[in-house]
């Protein structure tokens, strides 16, 4: 998950979050329904369906192959698989992309639309800054002790961010090894 910050607009508060969205990386569509926002839920809805669409192309070919060794005795392969691979390739990196930027513009939209960090929550303020959502004051840069806090705070986040990405991409590539080492040992048999 990423870092959660509170975020208030007439005794309404919501969350918003920064940092890289595991739960929209994991679970797609459903983050913009959960949060509201249906003008997003579609948008994914959509980025769903071309996913399931090229699943079913990629099975399809797959199944055609399958059923010309199997049956024809003998191996006919289709460049047209390559098009569902493409696909889901771009689609994979695209859902990268849009895990690290969606919070950034969820929560840029929450303080376009009013809200404001809780009174007296100098954590929230801290991160929101640090991540560029808010302008540092002149009061704020002058003010060494308060600067020092906020770093402190900043650097938690940021630290705890860092150690998700690095546990992300350590389970991508153990997740790859173990792909192609599945490929390797299938084809000696």
């Amino acid at each position: 998950m990423s870092v959660k910050i509170k975020l208030e607009k007439n005794s309404c508060i919501k969350n918003a979050y920064t940092g890289f969205s595991w739960t929209l990386f994991f679970f797609g569509f459903w983050v913009p329904l959960f949060r509201l926002k249906l003008k997003d839920f579609f948008m994914f809805l959509l980025f769903f369906a071309v996913k399931i669409f090229a699943f079913y192309l990629l099975f399809k070919e797959v199944y055609n192959i399958g059923y010309s060794i199997m049956v024809l005795k003998k191996m006919e392969i289709s460049y047209y698989i390559l098009t569902p691979i493409t696909l889901l390739l771009v689609a994979f990196n695209l859902n990268i992309w849009l895990a690290f930027f969606y919070n950034k513009y969820y929560t840029t939209n929450l303080l376009i639309d009013g809200f404001y960090t809780l009174e007296n929550d100098e954590k929230s303020v801290a991160i929101l800054k640090d991540y560029s959502y808010l302008p540092y004051s002149e009061e704020e840069l002058i003010d060494s002790e308060r600067m020092e806090r906020y770093s402190v705070f900043s650097k938690k986040a940021r630290k705890s961010e860092k150690i998700k990405v690095i546990i992300f991409s350590v389970l991508i590539l153990l997740y790859y090894i173990t792909i192609i080492l599945i490929a390797l040992l299938n084809n000696k048999n």
